[in-house]
């Protein structure tokens, strides 16, 4: 695993996790936009997939606002995507650090934002894993 993730494991159910991850997510400045199972997204179309796999979608709009005046082409990268899964009995949380995902856009102003997110959303995962 590099350091283009913010990841951690709990021994909690993956359903406490992601109420878990809204409700840190709701103290640490953020709205939930939506939480996507997609197991059960799968199942819906006739596909089976064994583990658990939940995507919690969150955004905090001063920061989304920062990202798309400092290059409106962030917008695909929007909102944040934090996923819990199950792996073999474990729960994983994990995300892509923003940090990570904006060296794309080769910007400065850009990765000093995103590295204050990194900073909330490892608050968050740690949060909920705790």
């Amino acid at each position: 695993m590099t350091n283009d993730f913010i990841r951690s494991e709990s021994a909690q159910s993956v359903t406490d996790v992601v109420a878990r991850v809204e409700q840190s997510s709701k103290a640490n400045g953020f709205g939930v936009l939506n939480t996507l199972n997609l197991q059960q997204i799968m199942a819906n179309k006739g596909v089976e997939y064994a583990e658990a796999a939940t995507v919690v979608e969150i955004c905090q709009p001063d920061y989304a606002k920062k990202f798309l005046e400092i290059d409106p082409r962030v917008a695909p990268c929007l909102p944040c995507r934090i996923a819990v899964t199950s792996e073999g009995g474990k729960t994983i949380i994990q995300t892509v650090r923003p940090s990570a995902m904006m060296k794309i856009f080769q910007n400065e102003s850009m990765d000093v934002v995103a590295t204050e997110v990194d900073d909330i959303i490892g608050k968050i995962i740690a949060d909920a894993t705790s």
